[in-house]
């Protein structure tokens, strides 16, 4: 049976993770989605304090619930301009946002897994996911070359990367390794061969109306769907699952 389940992780927040995510869904029609944000104290948040917008980006340090929610209410959901909402968007039925703290993240993970149709593709937003070795599923790796800090949360997605998808940056030399990566490979005792070869977007490619640019992460997400056998090969044709 061909697995159901891409995992999209990187390094920070405003790495492109559901920028990839949303332009997978929206290449592959029938598809799912699941958002993972895991609990942590703002003392240790990798958002806040980064920079001056890490207070709107950051839903890791709302109130806790007792041990982990799976969020299905639309009116949460579809807040405008939430990863969520962006997901629905882009066509993804259901899309679900499961918060969860570490101690109890394999559990709530498997239990968010029953609200899903396993024979339908899952397209899965979020770092978490790929730190569970027996947690199958496909982990694309998206890293730019310039990044808000790098989460611990990434270090074991490295050592499970199928994928690795690097951005360009204009003010960076193309086609260079991102020091925060190697920095991070060193950190998890990895030599860079241990990673895929890199596929290349460029900086803007994730802006609306980018011409080439855009194109070049639609074809990227229709080359990931297809790899997955959730539509057909070659470029463009499509195929509900």
């Amino acid at each position: 049976m061909v697995a159901q389940r891409l995992i999209i992780a990187g390094p920070s927040a405003n790495a492109g993770k559901t920028a990839l995510a949303c332009a997978v869904v929206a290449a592959a029609p029938g598809s799912q989605a699941l958002k993972i944000t895991r609990f942590h104290r703002e003392s240790h948040c990798p958002v806040h304090g980064v920079d001056e917008q890490g207070d709107d980006n950051c839903d890791g340090c709302d109130p806790v619930p007792a041990g982990y929610e799976l969020v299905s209410d639309e009116t949460i959901l579809r807040t405008p301009g939430k990863d969520t909402d962006r997901l629905a968007i882009a066509g993804a039925k259901p899309v679900l946002w499961l918060r969860a703290a570490p101690h109890v993240f394999r559990y709530a993970l498997a239990a968010a897994m029953q609200a899903f149709d396993p024979e339908r593709p899952l397209v899965i937003e979020g770092n978490s996911a790929a730190t569970l070795p027996d947690f199958h599923g496909k982990v694309v790796l998206v890293w730019p070359q310039r990044t808000r800090g790098v989460k611990a949360s990434v270090l074991p997605a490295l050592k499970r990367t199928d994928v690795l998808v690097l951005v360009e940056h204009e003010d960076a030399p193309l086609r260079r390794i991102p020091n925060t990566l190697r920095s991070a490979l060193a950190r998890a005792g990895l030599p860079q061969s241990a990673l895929p070869e890199a596929r290349w977007l460029p900086a803007d490619w994730w802006q609306e109306g980018s011409g080439e640019s855009g194109t070049a992460g639609a074809r990227l997400a229709v080359e990931l769907a297809a790899e997955m056998g959730w539509v057909k090969s070659p470029w463009g044709q499509t195929q509900k699952m």
